[in-house]
């Protein structure tokens, strides 16, 4: 598709060369007061004692040609030139006394990459060359000694002027003397007094361009300039005058601004986001033409530029010639400003100026104007209020926008909304504030949005750029990873290869994998069938939880067994708990023996069965250890023929309770174990606590009888120690349990188990012995006992009652193990 073409039509050449001119919307007509400096010639404003040059174009930085300490005459480069920058120059001779950070002569005050020059105050030049006829020269060499120069745009913008000269279709060549700004006359002057120049450098811009028609626009309220023009173009050659001509444009503000004023010589609208070049027009202010003349015919730089220095608070005003670089500080002090309190100082006019605090900032190429006003010229502004919507600002705007809603999408931060409203459009005129009834400050707000949105955009470019970077990035790493990954199979392949054309075509390396895997295969499968059996783990599981229930329950049981000799003194009761306790104790025990009894069936290993038989050597001889130690000492502590039988029936009933759990742990210990080592290592850790139990249990017996002389606190002694053993005899049980892990031989094991079997057999025989005796005791009526009995039977019946009493503290020192 073809791009839209804005050039203007031989037809509007035509209009434009016969005089027609057009208008532009809105615009305002402040106060001009430029009487009070273009009544004076132009001056030269001195040599400062010191240069700040900026050297950074834009936010770009230049290579540097000078460092610290160098020697510099005035016209030496500071900087090379490349792309769109422009060469920056020293504007007088001295030594370069830094290269810092300064402030900028800018709205924004921040500071940017400046050489510092200490002057000499000689003002040494190089000798300057200009083209002695500059018609013999291309316009290739020609824009580019203007780049050398460092010509810029002097009308306010600060465009680089070579970048303009370089488009080739060009119909109308513009010069901008218009200067509606009030107070400012730099252009006035300028244009009074070097008109000849400036036709001179009018004449080199249609070399270069090769314009169809030229117009030097200029408003009519500076008639001396637009008679000084007249004069100096009269001198031309006829053919010359006519490619010259002269506009004088109404006065109005803002009538110089690039787009107001093509709009009124040609009628036509700049294009949103196009240049003027687009339009094939091409602008240039007179202050620009003017330093073209001097870079191409005298070939001396852009050095220095016309500044008017007006406002009533200086006691001289006028136009001066200031270096670029000059100190605002100079200024104020050669043209003796006489400060008022608060003095309020704008660079540029009052329209489109900003004002600064620090005079330290140096004069740059698009100053043309240092205005310090008194409060009567620009009083304080009002205070701001509310918009009242009265359009005035719309009506006063030059570019046909709307502010009042530019203003509200700026005040909530709509940076959407300001795009589509055009707030680029907007060029800072300053005629919408100028309006305002409410004293809104209209451009402030438009220059914050204006830096957000090119701020946020600049944020968005960059991480536009990072995100394609980082998908380049990861597009390589994976195609790199791809051909690493393609080179080593192709390695491979070769390799395999060559083995086996060197193995007669067998792969060696694959056969070594398969019989790697398959000896892993067999390994594991090996350790499963070794691990896991489920049937053996499962009853061993149900029987350890029966254990705990049965253990649980015998515990609940046995307390207020252990109590009822100390709390009962009715025979008849006691007869009575005693059947009760043995009923409780059997089915207790058949409950037991029911898991007891499969779980001798899942079990096959020698290895459990050695452990299991350690397991009851060491209950075994535990308690033998104890029976023996409490037969001796239960004879003196029980003195009455009623206690004694009740204490037989416990004992008898406790007895019965305690075989049935130690078959169960019997039966059930075989199950834990499967290692021999462990079950011998498990054996001698049980003789040896078997050992230290029956030491313990000898001297608490030793102690017992010297405590009790009354038959009650002799029940209440003996009920204290047999807690005391079932306590500790928990505490050794509970060690017991751990599996011997020091025999290895299955031949030990099996001597073992029927060692343990024979003392278990001799065990029950006592214990059976012991039972038939109490029962016989119990048959005789209690008076008949008492009375018809001879010293040698109550003697006989006294040991017989020890002994009853040592069962009974055996069975709960044993019940009281298991239940641990």
């Amino acid at each position: 598709m073809n791009q839209p073409s804005y050039l203007l039509s031989d037809e509007k050449l035509d209009q434009i060369r016969a005089g027609k001119m057009w208008d532009f919307h809105g615009g305002v007509h402040p106060q001009q007061n430029k009487q009070q400096s273009n009544q004076t010639p132009i001056v030269d404003a001195g040599i400062p004692e010191e240069l700040v040059i900026a050297v950074e174009q834009k936010g770009h930085i230049p290579e540097l040609l000078v460092k610290v300490g160098d020697s510099v005459l005035k016209g030496q480069a500071l900087t090379k030139v490349y792309g769109a920058l422009v060469v920056q120059h020293a504007t007088s001779s001295g030594e370069v006394v830094a290269i810092e950070p300064r402030t900028d002569c800018h709205p924004s005050g921040l500071p940017i990459l400046s050489v510092v020059i200490k002057t000499d105050g000689l003002d040494k030049a190089l000798p300057f060359q200009g083209f002695s006829d500059y018609q013999q020269e291309t316009p290739a060499t020609l824009i580019n000694a203007v780049q050398e120069a460092g010509i810029v745009g002097l009308g306010g913008a600060g465009f680089a002027t070579h970048l303009k000269l370089a488009h080739s279709e060009n119909r109308l060549l513009i010069i901008n003397a218009i200067e509606c700004e009030p107070y400012i006359t730099a252009d006035d002057r300028l244009t009074q007094e070097y008109a000849d120049e400036i036709i001179q450098g009018t004449q080199i811009l249609q070399h270069i361009l090769r314009p169809e028609l030229t117009i030097f626009a200029i408003e009519d309220n500076k008639p001396e300039a637009i008679e000084a023009f007249k004069i100096a173009l009269a001198k031309l050659p006829a053919a010359e005058q006519d490619k010259l001509l002269i506009r004088v444009i109404p006065t109005r503000y803002p009538s110089g601004s690039a787009k107001q004023l093509i709009e009124i010589l040609t009628g036509e609208q700049t294009p949103v986001g196009k240049h003027s070049s687009e339009l094939g027009i091409i602008m240039s202010n007179v202050g620009t033409v003017f330093a073209v003349k001097e870079a191409i015919i005298d070939g001396m730089p852009l050095l220095s530029r016309i500044v008017t220095i007006t406002g009533e608070a200086f006691a001289r005003k006028g136009n001066a010639n200031v270096r670029i670089g000059t100190p605002i500080q100079h200024l104020l002090d050669t043209y003796w400003l006489n400060p008022l309190q608060q003095q309020k100082l704008i660079v540029g006019g009052p329209m489109m100026g900003f004002t600064v605090n620090d005079t330290s900032m140096p004069v740059t190429k698009i100053c043309n104007c240092l205005l310090a006003p008194t409060i009567k010229e620009s009083p304080e502004p009002e205070t701001e209020m509310n918009c009242i919507r009265c359009s005035e600002c719309a009506e006063a705007c030059p570019v046909e926008l709307l502010p009042q809603q530019l203003l509200w999408y700026s005040q909530s931060e709509d940076h959407k909304k300001l795009e589509e409203y055009d707030l680029s459009a907007c060029i800072e005129c300053g005629a919408c504030a100028f309006v305002c009834p409410s004293h809104i400050p209209l451009v402030e707000y438009y220059r914050v949005s204006k830096a957000q949105i090119r701020t946020a955009k600049d944020e968005a470019k960059k991480a536009a750029i990072a995100r394609q970077r980082h998908e380049d990035r990861e597009l390589r790493l994976e195609r790199e990873k791809q051909q690493r990954q393609l080179k080593h199979k192709l390695a491979a392949e070769k390799r395999k290869q060559q083995m086996q054309d060197k193995n007669n075509g067998e792969d060696l390396v694959a056969e070594a994998l398969a019989r790697a895997k398959a000896k892993k295969q067999a390994n594991s499968e090996t350790s499963e069938q070794t691990t896991n059996k489920p049937t053996a783990a499962n009853s061993q599981v149900a029987a350890a939880i029966a254990r705990a229930k049965a253990k649980k329950l015998a515990a609940a049981k046995e307390q207020p067994d252990a109590e009822q000799p100390a709390t009962e003194t009715d025979p008849r009761k006691a007869a009575v708990a005693a059947a009760v306790a043995r009923a409780k104790a059997k089915k207790l025990a058949a409950a037991k023996e029911q898991p007891d009894a499969e779980q001798p069936a899942t079990e096959t290993d020698p290895r459990k069965a050695a452990v299991a038989a350690a397991v009851a050597r060491a209950k075994a001889k535990k308690l033998t250890a104890a029976k023996e130690q409490q037969d001796t000492e239960q004879p003196a502590t029980e003195t009455d023929p009623r206690k004694a039988a009740v204490a037989a029936a416990v004992a008898r009933a406790k007895a019965k309770k305690l075989a049935a759990s130690k078959e169960q742990s019997d039966v059930e210990q075989p199950t834990t174990e499967a290692d021999p080592k462990k079950a011998a290592v498990a054996a001698a850790v049980a003789k040896a606590k078997a050992k230290k139990l029956a030491a313990t249990k000898e001297q608490q017996d030793a102690e017992q009888p010297t405590t009790a002389a009354d038959p009650k606190k002799a029940a209440v002694a003996a009920a204290v120690a047999k807690a005391k053993a079932k306590k500790l005899a928990t505490a050794k049980e509970q060690q017991d349990a751990e599996p011997p892990a020091t025999e290895s031989d299955p031949k030990k094991a099996a001597i073992a188990a029927a060692v343990a079997k024979a003392k278990a057999k001799k065990l029950a025989a006592a214990k059976e012995s012991k039972e038939a005796e109490q029962t016989s005791i119990q048959g005789v009526p209690e008076k008949q006992r008492v009375n018809n009995v001879n010293p040698e039977e109550i003697a006989k019946s006294d040991d017989k009652k020890a002994k009853i009493a040592a069962a009974i503290a055996k069975a709960k020192a044993k019940k009281q193990a298991e239940k641990e």
